[in-house]
């Protein structure tokens, strides 16, 4: 390049322009000194400068061409933001969340605004708050402002930026809760000097929350103070929870009985039965089932129990658990136990007994008769069950025995009375009955007259035997 005139006491004189005229200048400095010693033909650093103005041209058109580019791409750019804008202040005006900003100065807060949005969860404008520095705490409800003071407190010096869930007094007056989500602003100098937040009301949530909690703590208290056993089985069988009324029928704490399966405390022959009610349970044919069963209490004892099992399922219909209604059923076994033997002890009794048992109804028909009534009479029980005792009582005594009867109902329960009759026997012959009847009309089991009746044919006539002589 040392063919290149020097041009830099011409640069003071580069006119101001358009790509043209600093063209004209770069060639008029470059060609005059060879025009000076060449004026009748182009000498090299003349085509040197041709040269170098062409580059110079190339690069005017490449960085014109560049300003085109980065014009267009800052006018796309600012078009995007302005979407971008748009669909997000579009997007703060579809929801009720508001957001605020604060602003510190020394890590005291100087300034709050809040976004127009806060209308719809405050009820308060953002002019509203604008004009009252101190509206964003008079509004927080009384039992709340201790505890959204600390989180300030928590937020302004450790730097924790932890949401927050409390309440709120609405412009209307009514209580609202809401959620603090605050996020921190921190200069390029670590300086704290603000932070964000967004306000979302949670009330429904909070109230769906609320009515939860006191249904589960209402169906706690009814399920352990429920006068009927009530466990939450596995679908192995382990016992996973037990009311306190189950505990104390099993002698077991609840942690005792979770260390037990439902076989482990079920006689073995009764779980097997379980067992098979239980399979179809969790397979789905039935969706409950019931049976009695037995248990084994923590002292050995037996228990009597009818258990009443259904499955819980989630929504797509697995199984989940089981729970198990467990009712006491050892003393109305027992009072069946004892019903059983008295009652065989009374059939004993009666088919030994040398007198006749028999009830009658307010009519005077047969309801029951006792098995010696085969002796005395010649009939078995079958024969005169539901006729009428007055067909086979003696006319001379029938008007007498008819009025006595009617007395003895009229009198009240367990009223008795001794009545001394004649009763015809299947072979025709009569029989001197000596009998005490008691009136259990009202009886909730009897319902009729119970007749106590001996035979004293023998000793009436060995009275008249007597008398002859």
């Amino acid at each position: 390049m040392s063919g290149i005139p020097h041009i830099s006491n011409d640069i003071q004189t580069l006119p101001l322009g358009d790509g043209a005229s600093i063209e004209a200048f770069v060639r008029h400095a470059l060609v005059r000194p060879a025009l000076t010693h060449h004026e009748s033909g182009q000498s090299a650093d003349e085509g040197n400068a041709d040269a170098l103005v062409a580059l110079y041209r190339r690069l005017v058109e490449r960085n014109e061409g560049l300003e085109r580019s980065l014009k267009a791409f800052h006018a796309e750019r600012a078009e995007q933001e302005r979407a971008i804008e748009a669909r997000y202040n579009q997007l703060l005006s579809a929801i009720t969340d508001y957001t605020f900003t604060v602003t510190l100065q020394n890590g005291v807060p100087v300034h709050t605004k809040h976004s127009a949005n806060c209308v719809a969860i405050t009820g308060y404008t953002s002019h509203e708050y604008e004009a009252d520095a101190m509206l964003w705490f008079d509004m927080i409800y009384d039992d709340d402002r201790e505890t959204v003071l600390q989180h300030t407190e928590k937020l302004l010096t450790e730097r924790t930026a932890e949401p927050l869930e409390h309440r709120i007094v609405h412009k209307n007056g009514s209580i609202r809760w809401v959620k603090n989500t605050p996020v921190l602003r921190i200069s390029d100098t670590g300086e704290l000097v603000g932070y964000d937040g967004l306000m979302s009301d949670i009330t429904e949530r909070k109230e769906t929350e609320l009515a939860l909690r006191e249904s589960e703590a209402r169906f706690r208290f009814i399920v352990e103070q429920s006068p009927i056993g009530i466990k939450l089985v596995s679908l192995n069988n382990r016992i996973i929870k037990a009311n306190t009324t189950l505990c104390k029928l099993l002698g077991y704490t609840e942690q005792e009985l979770a260390r037990h399966y439902t076989q482990d405390i079920t006689l073995p022959e009764d779980f097997r039965r379980e067992k098979e009610l239980l399979k179809k349970l969790a397979d789905g044919e039935t969706d409950e089932i019931e049976m009695e069963k037995r248990y084994y209490t923590k002292s050995g004892e037996i228990l009597w129990a009818n258990v009443h099992s259904r499955i819980l399922r989630d929504e797509d219909g697995k199984p989940l658990v089981r729970v198990a209604i467990v009712e006491n059923l050892t003393p109305r076994k027992k009072a069946e136990e004892a019903l059983r033997t008295s009652e065989e002890r009374l059939r004993a009794l009666m088919h030994n007994a040398s007198d006749a048992v028999v009830i009658t109804d307010i009519e005077g028909n047969f309801t029951y008769l006792s098995p010696s009534v085969a002796r005395m009479f010649y009939y078995s029980p079958e024969m005169l069950l539901g006729k009428n005792a007055y067909s086979y009582i003696h006319p001379e005594d029938l008007e007498r025995i008819q009025a006595d009867f009617t007395r003895l109902v009229e009198l009240p329960l367990s009223a008795m009375k001794t009545m001394h009759y004649r009763f015809r026997r299947a072979d025709g012959s009569w029989a001197e009955l000596e009998a005490v009847s008691t009136n259990l009309l009202k009886h909730r089991v009897i319902r009729g007259i119970v007749t106590n009746a001996r035979d004293i044919s023998k000793r009436h006539r060995e009275g008249q035997d007597t008398d002859e002589e």
